[in-house]
């Protein structure tokens, strides 16, 4: 029995839609037509967020998903989330909004709702070559980083394995110093926080494939072997 192409899960916007990585385009929009009303009722509140994860979606299906999620029942779609950069780029180029949804809150001033962030993204697996990870917030890792994947976030990034790929941490943020990077194995080409760069990294750097912690002090990148 194949495996289910879409899932739902309700959140206090209304409803995360997770679009199956491998599963045929075929199934995904059949699952989609087939679900009953009654399943978007959570929705009736803001609406949803299409969370494509790491998969490479092709044009044909992303402008099926919205023909059947907006033009065909006039669904409010709020956010576009995407970990694979092509289809991120897809995405972007249609003019979508991607990235997480942040609800709006009474109490918040314009400038506390700029420099807020959400709360910490949580990734159970690896990064593959070509995902991409972008974040108003902090961003955990419980697996590889690898070459060609990327995080973007505007906190903190933490990573219980191998980084190999680019982490730019404190992005957008005004105290770029109150983010770190943490890898368990240090192994990138570059390493990026706030508006700093380290691009002179090799394996003849003492601190290579071992723990370290990034930080900024007086305007300049720390590297901490832990």
């Amino acid at each position: 029995m194949a495996s289910a192409a879409i899932i739902l899960k309700g959140a206090g916007y209304g409803i995360r839609l997770f679009v199956s990585e491998d599963a045929p385009e075929t199934q995904i929009i059949d699952e989609i037509r087939g679900l009953p009303e009654q399943s978007f009722n959570l929705a009736t509140g803001y609406g949803i967020i299409v969370d494509l994860q790491s998969r490479q979606c092709s044009g044909s299906l992303i402008s099926s998903l919205l023909m059947e999620l907006v033009w065909n029942r006039n669904i409010n779609i709020l956010s576009w989330n995407s970990y694979h950069s092509d289809t991120l780029g897809k995405l972007k180029a249609a003019k979508f909004t991607t990235g997480e949804f942040r609800p709006p809150s009474d109490s918040e001033n314009p400038d506390e709702a700029e420099n807020s962030a959400l709360p910490p993204l949580f990734r159970h697996r690896s990064l593959r070559s070509g995902e991409k990870i972008e974040h108003d917030g902090d961003v955990v890792v419980f697996g590889h980083v690898n070459n060609g994947a990327e995080i973007i976030a505007s906190g903190s990034i933490s990573i219980f394995g191998k980084l190999k790929g680019l982490a730019h941490a404190g992005v957008n943020i005004r105290e770029s110093n109150e983010a770190f990077i943490f890898a368990h194995s240090f192994e990138p080409q570059q390493v990026r926080l706030g508006n700093l760069v380290n691009s002179k990294i090799g394996d003849q750097m003492p601190w290579w494939r071992k723990s370290v912690l990034i930080f900024m002090e007086e305007g300049s990148l720390i590297i901490r072997e832990l």
